[in-house]
């Protein structure tokens, strides 16, 4: 980059930046590396592996880095691609002939569609532990688009692909990674399934509260996720910053390793890196490779830069490299805070030096905490009114609170005009408000309740059909991330919850008891069965079974 006496200034604003996010309550541990293209610059480490043990995070602790899992497997596939073992334009089924989708479609999905995601599967089998059985149980699901038409991301796409490698090298998922990549990039501390053996050197995931059917107010303590096992190609790596830099350092350097040997050729690396589709849902022009995200724009200064980023249960993972000024940021959280403002940031500075510039001023980052909404929070005061509760709002210094049956909360921002409260009567969900035509509020939803804030104005009921009266209530199934949905009834629409209570979306009635998620190309489908007294037992997901509980 440039002298070291740029250098360490740098490296000195970006660690006062960390040190004060984690002090504000930015994960109970992060650790950091920062990297040019031929070097380590440094690393940085903060807080603890575990809160309840209080473990602190060393350079040495393992990481679940997610998504990021997926540029491993892409390289994977890649060489097996270079050594003549895989064609990455053939058809999925010339390797696994047992594989089969739904498909109306006369287009075969190839392993490109499955390294770019467009292959017009579904996202995710959360429900089940096993690569294998998501990959044989596609053939209940069936296709939204054809095989190439646009994006939609999918994890069990990878999975799939980590069967083909598997089945290609006839090893375990963690064997053939260290075969394929690992071992030749020299990154030692890095491992391909989250095992138990692991365990003692892992940070522990950390979420908010026990509860994963609703919001919670964020506390001063997180608390530790359950341990689980796992090997997917979608999430499963586990590795250190330092040795994830390893990996970045190859795509700053054309593919090439730290000891000048040739990882990927350059063809092969101009396949990986090529901007094959655009990727919605992330930062606007960010473009798909395999495996990683490409990102040139006039925010990026025109330079191009290379994105992973990665969410397990309680762990976050963010790597970021600026191709152009050889320099990268890897920065791992054990919680489900995003840290990609502060890894952008800490991008910016390092190019910043590597330009000769004036280094970037400390950003006013997203605060951790609630704060007071200001004037804005006068625009939902007032009563709103149910067929059989209603509440009313008011303001003081920009906080909100909620009064009803003589008890009074105080209202909590989560994004938007949703809002949490302590309130015995609301406690269970979100409170949402929605606006008029005009922008003002004028309406309230909690789960299946609608509360005007003119009990005159609109329908009081809307027709739907009386089948919905079985689907209605709360299921559950034992997934990692996804484990319980819950389905009802609001103006005339029959609507699920899930992640945890911050998703509301509407099902689309297919007839015949069937459900479509998303829009005319979504492949997610729903339906239900197991009808006793009156009320389904079981919803059938495309990515799993979940189960009535009330």
């Amino acid at each position: 980059m440039t002298s070291h006496d740029r250098v360490q200034p740098a490296i000195q604003r970006i660690d006062e930046l960390l040190t004060q996010r984690h002090a504000e309550g930015l994960g109970p541990g992060l650790s950091l590396a920062l990297t040019t293209n031929d070097e380590l610059l440094a690393t940085r480490t903060y807080g603890v592996a575990n809160a309840d043990s209080r473990e602190p995070v060393t350079e040495r602790t393992l990481f679940q880095i997610g998504s990021i899992t997926k540029h491993l497997t892409a390289a994977a596939c890649l060489r097996l691609h270079e050594h003549g073992r895989l064609d990455v334009n053939a058809p999925v089924a010339e390797v696994l002939d047992w594989f089969e989708v739904k498909s109306r479609f006369a287009t075969p999905i190839t392993i490109h569609h499955l390294l770019t995601h467009t292959s017009g599967m579904i996202m995710m089998m959360d429900c089940s532990p096993s690569s294998w059985w998501q990959t044989w149980a596609l053939r209940d699901t069936e296709l939204g688009f054809e095989p190439g038409a646009k994006f939609s991301y999918s994890n069990v796409g990878y999975n799939v692909l980590q069967c083909v490698i598997q089945t290609i090298t006839g090893l375990s998922f963690d064997a053939s990674l260290r075969e394929l990549v690992l071992e030749p990039l020299g990154m030692r501390e890095s491992f391909g399934e989250i095992l138990s053996g692991l365990y003692d050197r892992m940070a522990k995931g950390h979420k908010y509260s026990a509860h994963s059917d609703r919001p919670v107010s964020r506390p001063n303590q997180q608390i530790v996720v359950n341990w689980y096992e796992l090997s997917e190609g979608c999430g499963s790596v586990v590795t250190t910053p330092t040795d994830l830099a390893r990996f970045l350092r190859m795509l700053l350097n054309g593919g090439r390793a730290d000891d000048g040997s040739e990882f990927l050729s350059p063809s092969t690396f101009k396949m990986m890196t090529h901007p094959h589709v655009e990727m919605q849902g992330f930062f606007p022009g960010t473009m798909q490779g395999y495996g990683v995200l490409i990102e040139q724009s006039e925010d990026t200064g025109g330079h191009r830069r290379v994105i992973g980023g990665g969410e397990n249960l309680g762990f976050e993972a963010a790597m970021y490299g600026d191709v152009d000024a050889g320099a990268g940021v890897i920065l791992f959280c054990n919680s489900f805070d995003v840290p990609w403002q502060e890894t952008r940031w800490v991008l910016d500075t390092l190019v910043a030096v590597s330009r000769g510039e004036e280094l970037p001023q400390l950003p006013e980052l997203r605060p951790l905490f609630p704060q007071p909404l200001g004037e804005k929070a006068s625009e939902y005061v007032g009563s709103y009114q149910s067929s059989d509760r209603s509440f009313n709002i008011t303001e003081e210094d920009g906080h909100l609170s909620l009064a009803s049956d003589g008890t009074t909360a105080r209202l909590e921002p989560i994004w938007g005009d949703s809002f949490l409260t302590t309130h015995p009567n609301f406690d269970h969900a979100m409170l949402s408000f929605g606006r008029s035509d005009k922008g003002t509020v004028i309406e309230a939803f909690q789960l299946g309740d609608w509360y005007r804030s003119d009990p005159d104005e609109g329908p009081e009921r809307y027709d739907v059909p009386t089948a919905w009266d079985a689907y209605v209530g709360h299921y559950r199934a034992f997934g990692v991330l996804v484990g319980s949905l819950k389905f009802f009834v609001r103006k005339g629409r029959l609507i699920c919850q899930s992640f945890g209570g911050y998703a509301d979306t509407e099902l689309i009635d297919l007839g015949g008891g069937a459900f479509r998620i998303g829009d005319e190309t979504s492949p997610h489908r729903m339906t239900f069965d197991s009808i006793a007294d009156g009320r389904a037992l079981r919803c059938r997901a495309s990515d799993g079974d979940f189960y009535r509980v009330e």
